[in-house]
């Protein structure tokens, strides 16, 4: 009797243990999907899902809003990926959001991530398409790390080649490293150029001081004033012969328009040999005139008014 009540209880514990089990994975699971809250739908395409199942979770901003609903091929280059979101956080996800698909930490289970859109762009609809991102996928993070690794070793082997090249003395920055004569001439050069610059400095004070030609032309207020009178002079010397100038502008601007005796004894030929014709007739007159005189000097009338004898 004992050991029947006891088979019993041990029964009635199990089943109740089971039940309560049952009853948690089916909450569990609900939870999970969404199941006994409101919800809406949102659809999107990928062409990759990268291992992402039905049931994993849909976060927006971090914070899981739902599940992947069903998972289906449209075409061979295109998967069709419905999600099922808490209609309590629907006004929050925007028409223009973008979804993508990620990892939930480095090695985790996929999830799907919707990313912020803009306010203008309204709050989704029961069954709304949303654009996707192509998903990052480790293969490619691998290779880019692979190739940043290569480049890396290239650098380390440069590196290395150069080091050699230093210790074995090649090319100017070993020689410039390990030659001591090298350093010997640079310091003969910084030598030359402080005693350059003391000489600089000596000039610089010597001009100070006004001695020299060039110290007194620059501190002597006397030359400046002689160059100032030389230069105004010259500025005189200018104005003349720009007066000059432009009065022969003016007369030869006169002459090539005008129509007075010294134009027209320049263009006008008949003017010209009429006046020469006058010349050489003046020319004659006054060597008869001359011829006359002496005739007369010679006459012993002249002679006898003059009181002068033959």
């Amino acid at each position: 009797m004992k050991e029947r009540e006891s088979r019993s209880l041990k029964l009635g514990i199990m089943v109740t243990v089971g039940l309560v089990l049952f009853a948690w994975g089916i909450y569990y699971l609900g939870s999970q999907r969404k199941m006994f809250t409101s919800s809406v739908t949102v659809k999107s395409y990928f062409n990759n899902v990268s291992g992402l199942v039905e049931g994993n979770k849909v976060r927006y901003s971090g914070i899981t809003v739902g599940s992947v609903l069903e998972i289906g091929i449209v075409s061979d280059s295109t998967i069709l990926v419905e999600m099922s979101i808490d209609k309590k956080t629907r006004k929050f996800i925007r028409k223009d959001s973008k979804v993508e698909i990620n990892s939930d930490g480095l090695m985790g289970s996929k999830i799907v991530n919707i990313l912020p859109g803009t306010a203008s762009a309204g709050s989704v609809s029961d069954d709304e398409l949303l654009m996707s991102l192509s998903p990052l996928e480790l293969d490619d993070v691998l290779q880019e790390v692979r190739r940043v690794i290569d480049d890396g070793q290239t650098v380390t082997n440069n590196l290395i080649e150069i080091t050699n090249k230093i210790n074995k003395g090649n090319g100017d920055l070993a020689l410039l490293l390990n030659d001591n004569t090298v350093t010997t001439r640079i310091n003969e050069i910084g030598n030359q150029l402080a005693q350059a610059t003391e000489n600089v400095n000596s000039i610089t004070t010597k001009i100070d001081n006004g001695d020299g030609d060039l110290g007194r032309l620059i501190n002597d207020s006397t030359l400046t004033t002689e160059m100032q009178k030389v230069v105004h002079n010259f500025n005189n010397v200018s104005l003349v012969t720009d007066s000059i100038t432009n009065e022969l502008l003016v007369f030869s601007r006169e002459l090539n328009t005008g129509n007075g005796v010294v134009t027209r004894l320049v263009y006008d030929h008949e003017m010209a040999n009429n006046v020469d014709t006058t010349i050489a007739k003046a020319g004659e007159g006054i060597d008869e005139v001359v011829e006359a005189a002496k005739t007369i000097d010679s006459s012993w009338i002249f002679n006898l008014f003059s009181g002068k004898k033959k």
